[in-house]
């Protein structure tokens, strides 16, 4: 009895939200709040989408490629990706992984995992302009700080990611909050911890869900509104080896403004300003974080 007890104090429950009909819907006002409290809730997961394309192309797009008609699931560590300023990355935590803009996912993947993608990416968008009516964003301002996300000219891309356990005596991946303003998350096994109350806390898995991050993007633009965001800090702690349990492996939907663009911040009269260069802030964040900001960007 005792053993239960510790255990549901020692993981968090995140708010739990769907999409109905284009709106973000929460169970109730209070469960909003707290989703933009912490920066994270889960999203249900659309019993139309399939994710399983998804979560297979993550076991496989890092090993080498054979020349036969599966290459385009695998071989992505060596191939360049020549028209992407992101591409493959070998991080400084357990983590490698395939981060891949939007306009790109059809030259680049196979036709199953851009179905998933694109779908991922409507959820994603509704989500978003779900978050900004919760955070009482004017829809006027939208597109402007977005980089005109309903249009797809703002920054989109997954990152694809293979967890590799057989390296050890590092993090599974390094404490960060996401830049942008939203991560949609798919996963398969757990291991996800936020910074909660001063304390890493896992947050307990709920069946048939995204998790969703919310970004510095968001933090910047509402830290002097009545109904600031925050940006979720979150990690995955170090994942021990298992010959009995494949890598963890997840794939996300990010979105955010483009690097050529500002941040903006609203004012304390509410009137929106520009903040900072989005590429500068990114630089500045990665220097701080440990690993080399995307050098084509």
């Amino acid at each position: 009895m005792t053993t239960d007890v510790v255990e549901e104090e020692a993981h968090l429950t995140l708010p739990a939200a769907t999409v109905e009909a284009g709106r973000l819907r929460f169970a109730s006002p209070g469960d909003a709040d707290q989703a933009l409290r912490l920066g994270a809730f889960n999203l249900a997961v659309p019993e139309d989408l399939d994710v399983s394309a998804g979560l297979a192309f993550c076991r496989t797009f890092y090993q080498p490629a054979t020349g036969g008609p599966g290459d385009r699931h695998r071989g992505h560590r060596e191939h360049g990706h020549p028209e992407s300023k992101l591409g493959y990355e070998d991080r400084p935590d357990q983590v490698e992984q395939l981060q891949l803009e939007s306009f790109l996912w059809q030259r680049y993947l196979p036709d199953e995992v851009t179905a998933v993608l694109r779908r991922m990416r409507e959820l994603t968008l509704d989500t978003l302009y779900g978050v900004f009516d919760a955070a009482g964003i004017p829809e006027e301002d939208r597109e402007l700080v977005t980089g005109g996300a309903r249009q797809d000219t703002g920054l989109c891309y997954t990152t694809v990611n293979h967890y590799r356990t057989g390296l050890s005596d590092r993090a599974g991946i390094v404490e960060h909050s996401d830049s942008g303003f939203i991560t949609t998350i798919c996963t398969d096994q757990p291991g996800y911890e936020i910074l909660h109350e001063g304390r890493w806390t896992p947050v307990r898995e709920r069946a048939g869900h995204f998790t969703v991050n919310l970004g510095d993007a968001f933090r910047v633009l509402t830290r002097k509104l009545p109904r600031p965001v925050t940006a979720v800090y979150h990690r995955v702690p170090e994942l021990p080896s298992d010959a009995d349990t494949p890598d963890r492996s997840s794939f996300t939907i990010y979105m955010g403004p483009r690097y050529d663009m500002f941040l903006y911040q609203y004012d304390t009269e509410g009137r929106l300003r520009r903040f900072q260069d989005f590429r500068a802030f990114s630089v500045e964040k990665a220097g701080k974080l440990g690993y080399e900001f995307h050098s084509r960007v």
